[in-house]
């Protein structure tokens, strides 16, 4: 029976090696977040199960991941909305979008656009994203809006904030 069941404990933990990772990456990022925003230090150490990653590309990047974690964080701080998506979201959609065929002109100002946006180190060989926004500025923005809303998570809501507010003693009211 030992020998039927060691491979499979084996597979399970190296199934979930990639989640015990991402857990140790977003318990640093929340003790930089209290670091960053002492004021809101309590709410950012119960906003834990906000950053869970709803793309499986977050998973398997460090740095995309880090920035999915940092940008909700923020939000959780300045007492602003969690659900919208992040940068880093939908970086990951852009990315696949790209797999399938070419960005436009807007959808490669907008893979600049949120690469800056969360914090990513710059792209060897790529242009400088001004002349992406002077062309298609407006187009960049309408699709950020419409990204952002599109990759909405609803179970990542403000009012997880406030109960968190709430059990804190907290008056601040954030439920839409």
């Amino acid at each position: 029976m030992t020998d039927t069941v060691l491979p499979e404990v084996a597979d399970l933990e190296d199934g979930l090696a990639p989640l015990f990772e991402a857990m140790g990456w977003s318990e640093d990022e929340i003790q930089a977040a209290q670091r960053r925003h002492p004021d809101a230090a309590d709410r950012i150490y119960h906003s834990f199960i906000l950053l869970q990653p709803q793309h499986d590309l977050l998973m398997r990047s460090e740095l995309l991941y880090r920035a999915h974690c940092r940008e909700l964080l923020n939000r959780v701080a300045r007492n602003e909305d969690t659900r919208p998506g992040t940068a880093a979201e939908c970086i990951a959609v852009l990315r696949d979008t790209s797999l399938v065929g070419p960005l436009n002109m807007a959808g490669t100002g907008l893979y600049f656009r949120l690469w800056r946006a969360a914090g990513l180190p710059p792209i060897s060989g790529a242009t400088d994203n001004m002349h992406y926004e002077a062309l298609a500025g407006s187009a960049i923005d309408g699709a950020e809006a419409e990204l952002r809303k599109k990759l909405r998570q609803a179970d990542r809501s403000r009012q997880f904030s406030v109960q968190v507010s709430s059990a804190l003693g907290s008056s601040n009211e954030l439920a839409a």
